[in-house]
């Protein structure tokens, strides 16, 4: 049995774990056994994680399945035995009773309650209906009030965690690292814009990686100062947890009110990359808390880590982009789409590499040589649905966070309260003050580094305050530190595990309503938003798409291909769209904002030839794919802007070939 913890600044005494025989243990749970210290050991088989588990009062344990099977490894996500999703069955009695054990292996809100109910698939059905509510009205909200979706959705949740029987769901970190995590990395990178990003580069590189070690480095001192014992591994260990911000929450604000586009690129990228460089920070913490680490080896693990995870993620994304020559129905295509991210991510974790720098190189790749390869129906109803999943993930994960916040609060009840507000306010406080003296002051020396001129361009002043400003935290932060483990190396335990927990809540929470609320106002009183260039340029390439349409017209009518009546009904088609788009163009540019990027309606090719004039149709959309394609190589539009306006010509082809 672990040693007692001693008492510090504002925590009582910790009372020794206390088995008990009635309640499975995570061990059992899990596939794996434990040593005599109750830590668990790996068993064979059990190196792949399953999504649920489901623990209950004692009375109900022999009623209940094993779903768990906890992943072994080298971070203390690995080490931990964890159940991934935790829904206990609950009765009449009180949320948390702290005289009844904990299962072993389990914190301590996992304790059974009585008068339990051991109607299981009940619970879930709840849990899940009370999810998908939250989704549905937290969109509702967010359009009614104005305020950001993430936001509303995080509230949200901490409502429904006092609805009986949700707030005792638990986010395990397995759910979101290997679940939730690889999906949305995949979604960003596929339809991220390596040129953009390759034209910021030293800003981006400087976010991604100076910026979180140096936070990380802020934020444990800060936490040193209250709580001396914590130790400096462990500090740094939280600080990396809640270093790396949420690009989707500030990234969401800013599109949707048009700010400049160099502003969000930055912010999206850095988002791309912090996540993998915080969580390999994060692991070689905990591997040094009660433990001798040299420098030179964290050095090179780091390296292992960074130049494993992009070489694994290249060969990822060049076997998927050679799949997909193959597929040609729908169904394989998605499938396989949505397998690729786990394909990088899960096995690049067990080659001790990074499983997130794996999965954006695989998306990069595929997003750049990869589309091309699809047919355009299959591509449409592909992308549809990414775009559908990556916004119910975001909308589930923000809403399980805020479920997780009564429960960690309760943890931490036998500290001092007035301890907790100073090193909540501290680490906070420290948090936003080193992104904003980072954006502010430290990246424009980028500018005096022997690079190109433009991949270390400086941003206005007036967009680094808004991106300095933009660094709320997410469920990320969250799932590290869960896997935060219950003992350190030497087999003590882990120090603070609880108080870490709560501070980390307090971040994200502070971050992500105090941050992006206030996005709104920030922008309008900077008078932040795009050039001319950036707010014509969809309508500039769709003409140009026109234009070239028009031009290819011409000679098919030289070489009298279909009937002169098919070419001249098409030629009034693309003149009534050159002429809306051109009105469209003077609109936009005299009102200083977006104008309606949808062309006008087409006349249906009817009457006699009308099959030759489908087909003349279906090559003047692969005139303006093309047209597009290189007005993207070009640098004169956007790969997003490219991409938006090759899915409609992706759906004007798929409507045209089902008419034929």
């Amino acid at each position: 049995m672990a040693q007692a913890q001693p008492p510090g600044p504002g925590l009582p005494e910790q009372a020794p774990s206390v088995q008990t025989s009635r309640a499975p243990s995570a061990a059992g749970m899990s596939g794996r056994g434990a040593d005599r210290d109750g830590r668990a050991v790996s068993a064979p088989g059990s190196a792949f994680p399953l999504l649920f588990a489901v623990s209950a009062h004692a009375e109900c344990a022999q009623e209940l399945p094993a779903f768990a099977i906890s992943s072994p490894g080298r971070t203390g996500l690995e080490q931990t035995p964890q159940v991934v999703a935790y829904f206990a069955v609950i009765g009449t009695g009180p949320a948390y009773d702290p005289a009844r054990p904990a299962p072993p292996g389990l914190p301590a809100w996992s304790a059974a309650r009585p008068g339990t109910d051991c109607s299981v698939p009940t619970q879930v059905l709840l849990v899940v209906l009370v999810l998908a509510a939250g989704v549905v009205l937290g969109r509702l909200v967010s359009r009614w009030t104005g305020l950001p979706e993430a936001a509303v959705y995080v509230l949200l949740g901490v409502g429904a965690a006092f609805i009986p029987g949700v707030g005792e769901v638990r986010l395990s970190p397995d759910l979101v690292l290997l679940v939730f995590l690889p999906p949305l990395i995949y979604y960003a990178a596929f339809f991220s814009d390596p040129r953009e990003t390759a034209n910021n580069l030293v800003p981006i590189i400087g976010q991604s990686v100076g910026l979180v070690v140096a936070t990380a480095l802020a934020v444990g001192g800060s936490l040193l100062l209250v709580f001396p014992d914590v130790g400096w591994a462990a500090a740094i260990a939280f600080g990396a947890a809640v270093a790396p911000p949420d690009p989707v929450a500030a990234g969401s604000v800013l599109q949707r009110l048009g700010a400049p586009r160099r502003l969000v690129t930055v912010l999206e990228s850095e988002g791309l990359v912090n996540d993998g460089v915080a969580l390999t920070l994060f692991a070689v913490a905990i591997s040094a808390v009660g433990a001798t680490t040299s420098v030179g080896e964290v050095g090179l693990q780091l390296l292992i880590e960074v130049g494993g995870g992009i070489a694994f993620g290249l060969v990822v994304g060049i076997v998927s982009a050679a799949l997909r020559r193959f597929v040609r129905d729908t169904a394989s295509h998605v499938i396989l789409s949505l397998v690729t991210p786990y394909l990088a991510f899960v096995p690049a974790q067990e080659l001790h590499s990074s499983g997130v720098l794996a999965t954006v190189t695989a998306a990069v790749w595929l997003g750049v040589r990869g589309r091309g390869l699809v047919e355009p129906t299959v591509r449409l109803h592909s992308e549809t649905f990414w775009t559908v999943l990556n916004s119910l993930l975001v909308a589930l994960l923000f809403v399980l966070l805020g479920i997780q916040v009564p429960a960690v609060v309760r943890e931490v009840g036998a500290y001092s309260w007035t301890a907790l507000a100073v090193a909540a306010a501290a680490v906070v406080v420290v948090a936003i003050l080193v992104r904003l003296a980072w954006v502010m002051l430290v990246a424009p020396l980028g500018a005096l580094l022997p690079v190109r001129e433009e991949l270390a361009a400086q941003m206005p002043w007036r967009e680094r305050v808004v991106l300095g400003w933009c660094g709320p935290r997410g469920a990320v932060s969250l799932a590290v530190a869960l896997s935060i483990p219950l003992t350190a190396a030497d087999g003590a335990p882990f120090p603070r595990r609880d108080l870490l927990l709560f501070l980390t809540v307090v971040v994200v929470l502070v971050t992500l309503v105090g941050q992006t609320v206030p996005l709104p106002r920030l922008l309008k009183v900077l008078n932040l938003r795009p050039d001319e260039r950036e707010r014509t340029e969809g309508v500039r390439a769709r003409r140009a798409a026109v234009d070239a349409a028009l031009r290819e017209l011409d000679e098919v009518a030289e070489r009298d291909e279909p009937e002169p009546a098919g070419v001249e009904e098409l030629r009034q088609v693309l003149e009534l769209r050159r002429d809306h788009l051109r009105d469209q163009l003077e609109a936009t540019r005299h009102a200083h904002r977006h104008g309606d990027d949808e062309g006008g309606p087409e006349p249906e090719a009817h009457g006699e030839g009308a099959t030759d004039v489908s087909a003349l149709r279906l090559r003047l959309v692969e005139v303006e794919r093309e047209t597009l394609r290189r007005m993207q190589a070009n640098g004169e539009i956007s790969r997003p802007t490219m991409v938006a306006i090759s899915q409609e010509l992706d759906l004007d082809e798929t409507q045209l070939r089902r008419r034929r």
